[in-house]
């Protein structure tokens, strides 16, 4: 991320209210402060039992706040709490018995720990704890069961580490002892067989750091150094195993109200290069700005439009994951970039990691191509052969405002940049113009761009939309950063349905809108989503574009074998999913509100119903949209 310290703030303004009150921690310069958590609900008798975030700890039978760990368990936990982790997604096993027993303790005594989210499929786990960390800016916690935990995880995980989004992701480790002479050591048959040579191995290309506690001395240095690894630029998950034996074993070191380690400072650009960069965009005749993920913080959303503002320079979003711009803006000119390339002269290309350049279309041979982010070229990709004239390694928000202001000195008159400026906002409203069609007038059967519009009719002000492949973005309206997120370039399927309960659990109080394909849904465990959602209390509208199509496997198939033999087919091989579940069903399973639409004049009263539920009565529910089959390509 860019500035790992600085969250987006529009979507932090309240908490959930069960979440506890995260410790205090040093901040960076330039962090905002956090505000305080509500206090917990009282317990519902009704309630059940095995949900833990509602489970009241006793009475201290301590000093308030006495935190004396015993074990390395205990010291675990309560560090956790103690850096900030205000939720621990959890998936648990045979190896989890010492973490278990000190939780356990730990609410006996009072002590402060993070929230216990039970989610029955790491998967989706992980996604939640990626959506809750893309819209707060701060890394949560996970543990899962052992290797096999690990496994189920790995696709999300890629889908985290493609993101920049740091984690701290832990998992058991099979006891490593058979004696029984240590406690917590092996009395289960299958501890011989999920043994790992190296369990860390599966993962350990998409992590930024990974290692085996090996001593209980070990843990607040492992937790501290494993925080300020994953929150450094460029940001991403870690992973910690943990055996048994050693979170069982006595604990005796004191502990730290602080930690011993923290990040490291965001990189900063170059002086003599930004100069550079600058002399090229100050003389450029028709600059252009490509950003995937520009809008990833407040700071670098605002520092992407002064640029766009300052100097006149078309945007374009190409498949973004965060939104810089206003869909609105005078500055913003769609979603590809393939035109505007062809007579661009300097091309600012800004933390951007999807392939930009077109086999045709192309950037002049003249032209100046520069990449700015945190990683400007990607450097843990294996492949990328991007064009790159100059590659600029710093944090987006301070080095795009330093571009500019420099740039502005030496631009030409001020007369050519309000030309270019009006040049550029005829483009942007014609480009507009031509690609939204709107509601009106209603289609005989529900295509994808219809769907996209109504959907764009239940967003306002405090609405997220997560947007897992389905979404046309041309007819979507969203007016300020923070409010869209789109699916991981990894493209590891499952992540929307989680992602969207994590930013839920983020912001409480913003209505959340989930779009998803039926395969995408399929992937994202919805049984042990639903339950989340029911067992949170996160209510969250779903919306599934149910084309029974894997559409991407066919539309690749086409673009590879335009006249092929699979063209001509009516079920197109590997890409169908037919007869299609009904989805609607699975939701109601959770005390949720589900409905299928088969026709257009169905979609908008079942959608506004829908949000009625979400809103007013605050459970979730699922509008499964039966639309034709099609392979068009969308925004």
């Amino acid at each position: 991320m860019d500035e790992p310290t600085i969250p987006i703030r529009p979507l932090t303004d309240t908490k959930p209210a069960a979440k506890p009150e995260p410790a205090s921690a040093p901040t960076a310069k330039g962090e905002a402060p956090q505000p305080k958590s509500q206090p917990a609900p009282k317990f519902d008798p009704g309630m059940d039992p095995r949900i833990e975030p509602w489970l009241e700890p006793a009475a201290p039978k301590s000093e308030p706040g006495a935190f004396k760990p015993e074990t390395a368990a205990e010291a675990w936990l309560g560090l956790l709490a103690a850096r900030g982790i205000e939720y621990l997604f959890a998936n648990g096993g045979t190896d989890f018995a010492p973490v278990v027993e000190a939780y356990a303790k730990g609410q006996k005594l009072g002590w402060k720990l993070p929230q216990v989210v039970i989610v029955p499929h790491e998967n989706m786990g992980v996604a939640m704890a990626h959506g809750y960390t893309m819209i707060a800016g701060r890394p949560q916690a996970m543990m899962v069961h052992v290797g096999v935990g690990t496994a189920n995880a790995l696709n999300g995980l890629i889908n985290a580490s493609r993101q920049n989004i740091p984690i701290l992701f832990t998992a058991g480790r099979t006891p490593i002892t058979e004696s029984g002479a240590l406690p917590a050591a092996r009395n289960n048959y299958i501890h011989w067989a999920q043994e790992h040579f190296d369990q860390g191995g599966m993962l350990r290309e998409f992590m930024k750091w990974d290692y085996e506690l090996k001593h209980a001395e070990q843990v607040e240095t492992v937790i501290d150094r494993a925080l300020a690894i994953a929150t450094s630029e460029p940001q991403g998950p870690v992973y910690v195993t943990l055996p048994r034996e050693v979170l069982a074993s006595a604990f005796s070191a004191p502990v730290n109200t602080r930690p011993q380690q923290i990040a490291a400072t965001p990189p900063a650009a170059d002086p003599e290069a930004l100069a550079r960069a600058a002399k090229l965009l100050s003389s450029a005749q028709r600059p252009l700005l490509i950003t995937a993920n520009g809008g990833r913080t407040l700071e670098s959303a605002r520092a992407i439009e002064r640029l766009a503002h300052a100097l006149a320079v078309p945007v374009i979003h190409y498949r973004p994951r965060y939104l810089a711009l206003s869909t609105e803006h005078p500055m913003h000119c769609g979603w590809d970039p393939h035109a505007l390339l062809k007579e661009a002269d300097v091309v600012l290309v800004i933390d951007c990691d999807v392939p930009w350049i077109p086999k045709e279309g192309a950037p002049k041979r003249d032209a100046k191509v520069i990449h700015i982010g945190p990683d400007p070229l990607f450097a843990r990709y294996p492949l990328r052969g991007f064009r790159t004239d100059l590659a600029l390694t710093g944090a987006v928000a301070p080095t795009l405002e330093a571009l500019w202001r420099a740039a502005q000195k030496e631009a030409p008159s001020v007369k050519a940049i309000e030309a270019r400026r009006k040049a550029i906002t005829d483009l942007s409203d014609a480009t507009r113009k031509k690609a939204r069609g709107g509601v009106e007038p209603m289609p005989t059967v529900i295509t994808g761009k219809w769907l996209s519009a109504c959907v764009n009719k239940l967003l306002d002000e405090r609405t997220i939309l997560i947007n897992e492949y389905p979404t046309v973005l041309e007819e979507m309206v969203i007016t300020e950063p923070g409010r869209y997120f789109g699916n991981a370039s990894a493209g590891g399927l499952g992540w929307g349905l989680g992602a969207a309960l994590g930013a839920k659990l983020a912001t409480p109080d913003k209505t959340v809108i989930c779009a998803l394909g039926d395969g995408s849904y399929m992937f994202g465990n919805p049984t042990a989503g639903h339950y989340v959602s029911e067992a949170m209390h996160l209510p969250v509208l779903f919306v599934i574009a149910n084309n029974a199509r894997w559409a991407a496997v066919h539309r690749s198939t086409l673009a590879t074998y335009p006249q092929g033999h699979a063209a001509a087919t009516k079920t197109p091989p590997f890409a169908t999913l037919e007869p299609s579940p009904r989805f609607e069903h699975v939701i109601r399973a959770s005390g949720g509100h589900g409905e299928a639409v088969r026709e257009p004049k169905e979609l908008m009263p079942a959608l506004e119903r829908a949000l009625k539920v979400v809103k007013d009565e605050k459970r979730q529910a699922l509008v499964n949209v039966c639309l034709e089959a099609s392979y068009v390509k969308t925004s």
